[in-house]
């Protein structure tokens, strides 16, 4: 009868103030350990994720954006080539136009793909700029298609393999060659934090770009998970730079297009809901180039402005790139005009 009543008596204050410690703290412990381990799966998705073959690839872009591969496969004149990146060789093809105006300074457009692709997926804009005139280079990213490497960083060791491969241009076409770069996605913002390396570029197409990676990656997990980005955005800030030595603090294209004077082309889709459209917005309002242009595509989603409209995508980036050709040809000489959104 003694234990019965023992076991029934209410505990003390000060036991049920440790008791709920314990489980509060518990509650705690288990919370932190499911950030880590979402953070982990966010990096992992995000650094090494299941890249593309090109038969994948190829077969995708047939069907679903109907892309053209009979010039790439029987009329250019391509050569493979590959250049000396941060985490091994870099490979690609250069496409020789042999419409080009020898006489003029050569133009070429570098074309980075998007996430998970390789340069495959760059075909689809290859065409645009071919038929401008242009000499085009495709090539993959580190961890896609041909290229070397362990892992990828959504542009900031990419940038750095886009100099080399710009420098490859310049050896190819000349010093004094007429370069564009064109990016869709992870591609965007390679050639966006590209203009904080070097300012040798004659104008930027950055299609569907992040403005700020922990931005970017507080807006996406938010909207995929319905919960509280913190403090699983700064665990995977803090792994991304002991494991891959990727500083989401360093990898914000908006500061690199503010303090460049190199005009940019942003196209975004008004649907996108995986990199939001006021990213482009953003970055547009802080180019100091009258030039500049934002294009925001009704209906259209993440990397799906050219498939919402195909011709007049194309209309876009030729008349942005006859403006700065004039301008950097002399034939234009009044850059004074006000940017166009």
């Amino acid at each position: 009868m003694y234990n019965l009543i023992s076991s029934t008596t209410p505990l003390a204050p000060y036991q049920i103030f440790w008791v709920c410690l314990a489980v509060a703290a518990g509650i705690i412990v288990i919370w932190q350990i499911m950030c880590l381990a979402i953070a982990r799966y966010i990096l992992h998705m995000a650094c090494t994720p299941r890249p593309h073959t090109f038969e994948e690839v190829r077969s995708r872009q047939t069907a679903t954006e109907h892309t053209d591969y009979s010039s790439y496969d029987n009329v250019w004149n391509k050569r493979a080539f590959e250049v000396d990146g941060v985490q091994g060789k870099i490979r690609g093809e250069v496409i020789f136009n042999d419409q080009a105006n020898k006489d003029l300074r050569q133009k070429v457009a570098v074309i980075c793909h998007g996430h998970t692709m390789n340069r495959l997926n760059s075909l689809k804009y290859a065409d645009i700029f071919y038929n401008k005139g242009y000499n085009v280079i495709i090539y993959d990213h580190r961890y896609f298609g041909e290229s070397d490497g362990k892992y990828c960083t959504m542009g900031y060791h990419e940038r750095t393999d886009l100099s080399r491969v710009i420098d490859y241009a310049r050896e190819t076409f000349g010093k004094d060659c007429f370069v564009a770069l064109h990016g869709e996605s992870m591609g965007a913002v390679t050639v966006l934090l590209e203009l904080g390396l070097r300012s040798d570029i004659d104008f930027v197409v950055a299609d569907c770009p992040f403005s700020d990676t922990e931005q970017y990656y507080r807006e996406l997990f938010e909207h995929l998970f319905h919960i509280p980005s913190t403090p699983i955005i700064e665990y995977c800030a803090s792994m991304a730079k002991t494991l891959y030595k990727y500083d989401f603090a360093k990898c914000s294209p908006i500061l690199d297009v503010k303090n460049s004077a190199v005009p940019v082309c942003f196209i975004h889709g008004k649907a996108d809901d995986f990199i939001y459209p006021h990213h482009s917005v953003d970055m547009y309002a802080e180019s100091r180039n009258p030039l500049s242009e934002l294009h925001l595509v009704p209906d259209a989603g993440h990397a799906r402005s050219h498939l919402q409209d195909s011709k007049a995508y194309a209309d876009i980036v030729g008349k942005f790139a006859d403006k700065i050709e004039n301008v950097s040809y002399g034939t234009q000489p009044d850059i004074t005009q006000q940017k166009i959104a």
